[in-house]
């Protein structure tokens, strides 16, 4: 009896000691785009994998900065479809208890994005895919837990970036009435840390 209270206690503090640890983070996961142009019929799901580093935890505070690369998509119609490549640094402000084994957490920050490959099927011309705006840029919110070494989160993201310039893109995309909407996102992640 001795013995198992000492390897359960030596367990608990292993996972205090690792909850709020410090570290490299390698992250994947899966996500959703959609958009508020009323012309975007639905997003596409994609995937999204990555590195980060998590600092120490100060007063239940930790930042934890990322690099991802992410896939997804938007569907204007049934035979209109984009694809869409992206690297994303989201700077993400992290608050949880340290609890025994575990750090529930709410995270918050913003993202700066750049989409590198656009790539259309049929019924989108070439001309309204060079009008799309690459640059994007906004704030998640989220929440998530370190359990170990493993982190879970869930993060949705909305964009302050439009997604398309309608002044210099009205020629390209004439028979749209607005492209002024903004980009949203869902993604659900899980990482391990080192």
């Amino acid at each position: 009896m001795k013995k198992l209270s000492l390897l359960l206690v030596s367990i608990l503090c292993l996972g205090v000691l690792n909850a709020g640890a410090q570290g490299l983070i390698v992250k994947a996961g899966w996500n959703y785009n959609k958009s508020s142009v009323k012309e975007i019929k639905d997003g596409h799901s994609g995937w999204q994998a990555g590195i980060g580093y998590q600092t120490g935890t100060a007063y239940g505070f930790s930042f934890q900065p990322e690099i991802l690369y992410k896939v997804n998509g938007l569907k204007f119609s049934d035979a209109a479809d984009l694809n869409l490549s992206k690297i994303e640094v989201p700077l993400n402000l992290q608050w949880g208890p340290d609890l025994l084994i575990a750090r529930p957490f709410l995270l918050a920050g913003p993202y700066f994005g750049y989409t590198f490959k656009v790539r259309g099927k049929e019924g989108i011309p070439e001309s309204e895919i060079k009008a799309l705006n690459r640059f994007d840029w906004g704030v998640g919110v989220g929440l998530g837990v370190n359990f170990w070494k493993i982190q879970i989160a869930g993060k949705y993201n909305w964009s302050f970036g439009t997604f398309a310039d309608v002044k210099s893109a009205k020629d390209a995309m004439s028979h749209f009435d607005s492209l002024s909407g903004h980009p949203r996102s869902f993604e659900i992640s899980v990482a391990l840390r080192f």
